[in-house]
Order: structure tokens, then sequence, then C-alpha cells
């Protein structure tokens, strides 16, 4: 997943596999843990994984984080593309 603007990808950090990891932009270097699945249930699953990737907490508030969580299919693993 790449964000155009800052031309970063999303990254697994330290290259964990472990529900809990934080989830960061960094420099996209094409590595396992920058690779994702975009699923059509709106969940988006690690490949090295297969955790979705979660809004901490389930938080609604500005400046939450995202990690990666076993899939559960609640509200903070949903995600819309544009």
């Amino acid at each position: 997943v790449y964000s155009g603007g800052s031309q970063l990808c999303l990254d697994v950090y330290g290259n964990q596999t472990a529900p809990g990891t934080k989830v960061e932009t960094w420099q996209c270097n094409g590595g396992a843990n920058q690779q994702w699945s975009v699923n059509s249930n709106g969940t988006v699953t690690a490949t090295q994984s297969g955790l979705c990737l979660d809004v901490t907490g389930a938080s609604t508030a500005n400046g939450a984080l995202a990690e990666l969580w076993t899939c559960n299919g609640q509200s903070n693993q949903q995600w819309n593309l544009s």
C-alpha cells in the first residue's frame, strides 16, 4: 500500500509477524513486510503474517495508531481505499 503524496509504503515494524506489531510508513523497498492484500470484505491483510491492518484499540480519535491484529470482522479493521 503506497501513499502517492508522501511516496512511502505501509510497513510492518521490524519485519515482525505477531499481533500487536505496529504499522508505520517507510521508504518503499519491496520487502515482505510491505506486501499487503486488499480483500473484498474491506480488510487489508499483511501477506507475510495473514494478520489484518487494525486501528489500535478501535480508536476513532485523530492520531490513532495502526497495528497488525488477528482478523475479527470489527469496524476498526474495515478500510475503504480510494
